[in-house]
């Protein structure tokens, strides 16, 4: 039976009329935050087209090491990632890739110039910011696609593209600019040689790119000893590509392939052994005759305190992330000091959500003050107890095949928009231990105590007051899901916010659920240091 706690007479007691006005005009700002936040993630990319493409990059040079180099290892290796082992089809596949994302990079051009007036009315400089590294991101992904071009046998199509970065950027060519005009020099008949092309090439191109441009160069020049040491630096190159794949790829292969074993012992389970299986609900228990359900947490508040904490938290949270923050940093510098500081820029990632994240805390001490002592089932931590530690990792082998998939469906129906990741540049393009250390600290140790202290902990419980317990585990999940403020996010951490709502709810152990969010945010930060790593 559903036992009610003796200080449960404030539950349905109307809150005052000033306050109910003050969370209803709160949760209206809310829900229009969240939608201008993700409006606007619409117009950024999805981060995992940007990963496809590292990906592609690392296939190349990994196919690079000579055959006299190649052990039985380095060949079976080489066997998975070119698959019929036509290394032609490789160069074909990959510039399908580049076309792929240069598509969806003009699409999101095309938004925004569609939408330039009411843009530029806002705020001018963002507009300009924010179109220059589109047609940035154009211009990268072209001069590389004409190389492509160029292996694929479309010296033609090649001359082409590499006109179009330069027609693209015009009197304000960049970097990228200047290479597609080196590059097409090199390619052409007859040969055109530019002043400090080896340099340019150099700080634009890297990986197979690179030596495949500078080949070409060297070649043109006649600087034998230059091609030499060339092709002994991308022998380095491509062995460390292969161990580099071999992390990324391990993480989703492994990870999976144990989460299938995972599913499939869970299925037997619930077939041969029901009242054993993790699916069976052990809240219900015979009487009479009869099933009666159990209660699974005492709830001494009704949907208005929950209301209230989710909302005073939001709002404190955005204000901090978006008002006092950034005036911190505006009136000291900040922003300027750490552009090309990656060290500067993990410590505004860091210390920005620790902040944004604490006053979670006394607003949920402030607003369930009323209600102490709670029973032992909320909020609990118990590390003498080693399941959690069963349920964390079994929890995340489950999660990794089902986000995996809802992730590939969300790509697809989301045609690569839908997702930014201010994280993604420090992982794959700073060098430095430190800055990549605080960033794990942010993402694997900080979010998942926050995080699920507030929607496991919290929300999740709270939401079974009103709800049956499957619908308050996805309702959080959902909840979940939606704080990240990305569209691209949504459906995959919804997935992943009911696999670890699950697993706490059957744990009874804050530690379970925090090791899966730990061990999940690990995996993706190690496959990202793989990816990014030169």
């Amino acid at each position: 039976m559903n036992v009610k706690p003796v200080n449960d007479q404030s539950v349905n007691a109307k809150p005052s009329t000033l306050k109910s006005l003050l969370l209803s005009i709160l949760t209206l700002i809310s829900i229009l935050f969240i939608v201008l936040s993700l409006q606007a993630s619409w117009n950024n990319p999805q981060e995992q087209t940007k990963l496809d493409l590292l990906q592609t990059d690392l296939i190349l040079q990994a196919t690079q090491v000579p055959e006299s180099f190649r052990d039985k290892s380095t060949d079976d290796i080489l066997q998975v990632l070119l698959g019929d082992g036509n290394s032609q089809n490789l160069y074909a596949q990959s510039l399908s890739s580049y076309r792929e994302v240069l598509k969806t990079s003009k699409f999101s051009l095309k938004q925004i110039e569609t939408r330039s007036p009411e843009l530029e009315a806002d705020d001018p400089h963002m507009f300009s910011k924010l179109k220059q590294k589109k047609l940035t991101n154009i211009a990268e992904i072209s001069t590389r696609m004409g190389l492509l071009q160029v292996q694929t046998g479309d010296l033609k199509g090649a001359i082409s593209t590499w006109e179009n970065v330069v027609e693209l950027e015009g009197q304000s060519m960049t970097t990228n600019g200047l290479t597609a005009q080196i590059l097409k020099g090199l390619w052409s008949e007859p040969t055109l040689l530019f002043p400090n092309a080896e340099n340019q090439i150099g700080r634009t191109l890297d990986g197979w790119y690179r030596q495949f441009a500078l080949i070409k160069l060297y070649q043109a020049q006649q600087r034998n000893e230059k091609l030499t040491e060339l092709i002994n630096q991308s022998q380095l190159e491509a062995t460390s590509a292969i161990n580099r794949l071999a992390i990324v790829n391990s993480i989703p292969l492994v990870g999976g392939g144990i989460g299938i074993l995972v599913w499939l012992y869970l299925l037997v389970q619930w077939i041969f052994f029901r009242k054993a299986s993790p699916f069976h609900d052990n809240s219900l228990s015979e009487k009479d005759g009869t099933e009666q359900a159990q209660v699974q947490w005492l709830v001494p508040w009704g949907i208005e305190k929950t209301w209230e904490v989710m909302v005073l938290w939001f709002t404190a949270f955005c204000l901090m992330t978006q008002f006092i923050l950034p005036l911190i940093f505006e009136l000291f510098g900040l922003r300027s000091l750490s552009s090309d500081n990656f060290l500067a820029q993990s410590l505004l990632v860091l210390i920005p959500y620790v902040l944004s994240m604490i006053p979670m805390l006394p607003t949920l001490q402030f607003s369930l003050a009323a209600y102490r002592p709670l029973t032992e089932d909320w909020f609990r931590f118990k590390f003498t107890q080693p399941q959690w530690i069963v349920w964390g990792f079994g929890g995340y082998f489950a999660a990794v095949p089902l986000v995996l998939v809802v992730s590939l469906l969300s790509q697809k129906f989301l045609q690569g928009q839908g997702g930014g990741n201010p994280l993604l540049p420090i992982l794959t393009e700073s060098q430095n231990v430190l800055p990549k250390f605080l960033l794990w600290i942010t993402i694997a140790i900080a979010a998942p105590f926050f995080e699920e202290y507030l929607f496991r902990g919290f929300l999740l419980p709270s939401l079974t007051k009103f709800l049956p317990v499957w619908a308050a585990i996805a309702f959080s999940g959902f909840l979940f899901a939606l704080a990240h403020l990305n569209i691209a996010d949504i459906i995959p951490l919804t997935t992943l916010g009911i696999v670890m709502g699950f697993i706490y709810w059957r744990s009874k152990n804050l530690l379970a659920s925090m090791l899966l969010h730990c061990l999940w945010n690990s995996g993706s930060f190690l496959a990202l240091i793989a990816l990014g790593g030169k």
